[in-house]
């Protein structure tokens, strides 16, 4: 049995055994004050009958019951440029597919050059994380976080590495996305990335993952910009646009997904 599997047990152990304190949407009862810190990031928790928690739960539809051939197993988020709108997406629907019937969820922050997945979920910002496991061979069963969703488990970036670009896309990183994509059937696996354009190690994500969908902050980000960062994807890896802030959310489609949200400056 290899380490990552025993690690992921562990946690799926855990999180079963504080499982009596969870919601009928399956996240772990919050008091007050951290369910008001986490609703503006987390809308798909604190406002789950918004139009965005909709349009979150319509992209899981898409997501694990494509038109075509199999559902992914690793996903990737990405965008062209900071503040798109990448790691809001990414949180929410993780959130959104562990709240299902069947599929459990690994959360892994890869945006080495600007964390922000611990924000979001109230996780306290600690040096040990992905980094630590790809540069030091640190058992991963001890750097994965419970959530407040039953079903997702949380891998944040830890500390912040001189190298990352040569730390995501070493053979580690490969052998790391390959074993919790074949271990479990049940599991989906979303990676939030740094930017397209600032981190050449997104690519190297890019080429071992499942599928890609591209955030792009409607209106700002250039249509010109966003085709030439497509272009960098093979094409059966890109699956999408998720267009965020797009105020024409009755048009969303399959290559052009759309919510309506103002991000906080945390969430980037």
């Amino acid at each position: 049995m290899s380490k990552i599997y025993e690690a992921l047990q562990k946690a799926e152990q855990n999180k079963t055994a504080a499982g009596s304190g969870s919601g009928g949407n399956g996240a772990r009862k919050l008091d007050p004050e951290m369910q008001a810190r986490l609703s503006d990031n987390l809308v798909v928790l604190g406002r789950p009958g918004s139009v965005e928690a909709e349009q979150f739960r319509f992209l899981r539809s898409r997501i694990l019951r494509p038109q075509e051939g199999d559902p992914p197993k690793t996903v990737l988020i990405t965008s062209s440029l900071p503040g798109e709108g990448k790691t809001f997406t990414a949180c929410n629907l993780a959130v959104t597919i562990a709240q299902g019937l069947d599929e459990h969820v690994l959360l892994v922050d890869a945006d080495l050059r600007n964390p922000m997945i611990h924000n979001i979920f109230g996780i306290k910002r600690s040096s040990r994380g992905l980094s630590t496991y790809l540069a030091h061979n640190e058992p991963l069963s001890g750097l994965l976080h419970k959530s407040l969703v039953e079903k997702l488990t949380v891998l944040p970036a830890g500390q912040e590495a001189e190298n990352p670009a040569e730390l995501l896309s070493s053979k580690r990183m490969h052998s790391f996305i390959g074993e919790v994509r074949d271990r479990y059937p049940d599991r989906l696996v979303i990676l939030d990335s740094s930017p397209v354009t600032l981190a050449p190690e997104t690519m190297s994500i890019a080429n071992e993952v499942d599928a890609a969908f591209l955030v792009v902050l409607r209106g700002i980000t250039s249509r010109h910009l966003a085709k030439a960062t497509m272009e960098r994807f093979r094409q059966e890896k890109m699956k999408g646009i998720i267009f965020n802030m797009d105020r024409n959310v009755t048009k969303a489609r399959y290559y052009g997904y759309g919510y309506s949200y103002r991000m906080r400056e945390a969430a980037k």
